[in-house]
């Protein structure tokens, strides 16, 4: 017996020393990864191509550079490779920013991939393609760099998230990361540069949409290559919408600082028309439309409700991913600004006559305890409980199910799930003709709007002391 004690007792110990050092070591692989500022800084990015067969890079380049290019292999020491070239763009800075397009991509296959610029590349990092059966995960509101004033911020919030990666890669085999605005605080290069710092980061796909605070700078246009990205007379200049097709799942991005809901119509329109046999069509936009709000950001959704709920309803938008509030929300199935089906925890939903509209936490500046917080309708189904609390979520999609499973930031414990489904029996709805017209009609007189948000966006940009940018190409 006391031979046992003893055998169990060396196993305790070295187990305990086992599971003092593996934490330590993977901080270490983030720190030196973090420490290799040369790599860091190129801020190679991986974005969704139009299709699955495709991906967009970006990364930053030397003012002196003149040729890049994206090698691209099936083997890890990266032979055979295929070559694919890029354009160019000068910075405002004044460097370059590298904009290559990979094509020709086979389904549910791993890829090695390079970065040239000019006589220098990047270490080798990979990527895998998906099927038809995919997972990704959704969050807003990273908010890297949260405080600027504090110089450990940058890396304390890059490392942060470059560890949310690393837990929910454990719970899905994700390739996707669809993130809902503010990926920044300021908008300024370097957080960009933190977001994807990590090794993880540049061997997942980033589909991206522009949040307030991303345009308080003109960098989220450098750090971003974009499939079928549209540029209305109103957009932003940072951004456009655009959309990409994965495994018959529509993604629609829409960039919500555009206050132009007419150039938002020609986009899903654009979207749907273009892929018409796509199952499942899913809206992604920064802004608040039906969730749990701020008192005072109530009367901004309001607006945002006239403009975008009858775009959705006219073209069948399953679901609604959003952010902004900071609070987590679930709204029932809606149409036509009204209730027509229930969204239970843990529940199903069988082809759902209308659209989910679900708000994400904060992933890197929570509200602090005692910030008020309003479900401002009963359209709101789950949610608004636990206002202090980030999570993060998964979405699984098949061509028969969405499923979205919400997990607690800090303790990894699931807290939501529900379920989307359709079968052969499911019929869209038909939107009414005066709904419709009340939608193009707030849309042409949003453009008007739209015009006095970008020239004031702009002249306070010039006020801050950026140059180099026109008012007429920033505006138009």
């Amino acid at each position: 017996m006391k031979k046992m004690k003893s055998i169990l007792s060396v196993f305790l110990a070295a187990l305990m020393l086992t599971l003092a050092i593996f934490p330590v070591s993977a901080a270490s692989s983030l720190e030196e990864q973090w420490l290799n500022s040369e790599e860091a800084k190129r801020g190679i990015t991986v974005n969704p191509g139009a299709t699955e067969s495709e991906r967009n890079f970006s990364w930053y380049m030397a003012a002196d550079v003149t040729e890049c290019r994206v090698e691209i292999s099936e083997n890890e020491d990266m032979s055979d490779s295929k070559s694919f070239t890029g354009e160019i763009i000068t910075t405002y800075q004044g460097d370059k920013s590298a904009k290559v397009t990979v094509t020709g991509l086979e389904s549910e296959k791993t890829y090695y991939y390079t970065c040239v610029s000019g006589e220098e590349k990047s270490a080798v990092y990979s990527f895998t393609t998906d099927g038809d059966t995919f997972s990704a995960l959704y969050m807003s509101d990273i908010h890297v760099y949260d405080n600027p004033e504090d110089e450990t911020s940058l890396k304390d919030t890059s490392l942060a998230f470059a560890e949310l990666i690393g837990k929910a890669t454990a719970k899905a085999p994700l390739n996707l990361i669809l993130a809902g605005g503010d990926l920044a605080t300021e908008g300024q290069r370097v957080e960009y540069e933190g977001l994807t710092f990590s090794k993880a980061s540049r061997e997942l796909t980033f589909a991206t949409i522009m949040g307030n605070h991303d345009r308080h700078s003109f960098d989220y246009k450098y750090f971003s290559n974009l499939p079928n990205e549209m540029y209305g007379p109103m957009s932003s200049y940072q951004s456009g919408n655009y959309y990409f097709e994965k495994g018959g799942v529509l993604f629609i991005c829409i960039d919500t600082n555009n206050a132009s809901a007419q150039a938002h119509r020609s986009t899903v329109k654009e979207a749907v028309k273009t892929h018409p046999d796509a199952k499942w069509r899913i809206v992604m936009m920064h802004h608040d439309l039906y969730g749990g709000s701020i008192p005072h950001r109530e009367t901004e959704c309001n607006l945002l409700r006239i403009l975008f709920s009858p775009l959705f309803d006219e073209f069948n938008i399953d679901l609604v991913l959003m952010g902004h509030s900071h609070h987590y929300s679930i709204s029932d199935v809606i149409y036509n600004g009204e209730k027509v089906g229930e969204i239970e925890n843990g529940g199903t939903v069988n082809n759902a006559r209308g659209t989910v509209y679900f708000v994400s936490t904060s992933i890197g500046r929570p509200e602090e305890e005692g910030e008020e917080a309003v479900a401002y309708s009963d359209r709101v189904a789950i949610g608004m409980d636990k206002l202090t609390d980030s999570y993060y979520n998964i979405l699984d999609f098949s061509p028969e199910a969405i499923k979205v499973t919400s997990y607690n930031l800090e303790t990894d414990e699931e807290y939501v799930s529900f379920t989307l489904t359709k079968d052969e029996d499911y019929e869209p709805e038909k939107i009414g003709f005066f709904r419709k017209l009340g939608g193009i009609l707030a849309g042409f007189i949003s453009n008007f709007y739209g015009i006095y948000v970008n020239a004031d966006r702009y002249f306070g940009l010039k006020k801050a002391g950026y140059t180099g940018v026109g008012f007429f190409e920033y505006v138009f």
